[in-house]
C-alpha cells in the first residue's frame, strides 16, 4: 500500500487527482469511505479528472462514458462528443467498435489520517 493523501483531501462530491509513479488515480469519497480509480477511460484512455463527478459517478469529459467510482462499473458508453449530444450513429462510431469496460479500481485503505492505495 502507497500513501496517496491525507484523509482530510479526499472529500465527499468531489475528485482528488494524484500520481504515483506513472500511474494517475482519482479518488473521492462516498458514503463516508474513499474510494479510488485509475485515472483513464476505458474507450480511449483520455484522463478522466476533468470530466463531470456527481455523486459517485464519474463521467468521461471527451465521449460522455459514465462510471461508478466505487466499483467501476460502465452505465453509459461513448454517448456525446465534447459534451455535446450525438445522433446515436455517430456514437456508434466513435466507439470504434470497443465494448464497454469498467474502470479500474484500487484498494484503498485509510489508517491515522493518511489515505492508501494498492497498486
Amino acid at each position: 500500500m502507497q500513501r496517496v493523501a491525507a484523509s482530510d483531501e479526499i472529500r465527499a462530491g468531489e475528485m482528488f487527482s494524484t500520481q504515483i509513479d506513472k500511474t494517475k488515480l482519482l479518488l473521492s469519497r462516498v458514503d463516508g469511505q474513499v474510494y479510488a480509480v485509475i485515472d483513464k477511460c476505458t474507450h480511449l484512455g483520455m484522463p478522466m479528472r476533468k470530466g463531470k463527478f456527481d455523486g459517485q459517478v464519474i463521467t468521461c469529459p471527451f465521449h460522455g462514458s459514465r462510471f461508478d467510482i466505487k466499483n467501476g462499473e460502465n452505465l453509459d458508453w461513448v454517448s456525446n462528443i465534447m459534451g455535446m449530444n450525438a445522433p446515436k450513429w455517430a456514437c456508434k462510431m466513435i466507439e470504434l467498435g470497443k465494448k464497454p469496460a469498467p474502470l479500474t479500481t484500487l484498494t484503498v485503505e485509510e489508517k491515522d489520517g493518511d489515505v492508501f492505495v494498492d497498486l
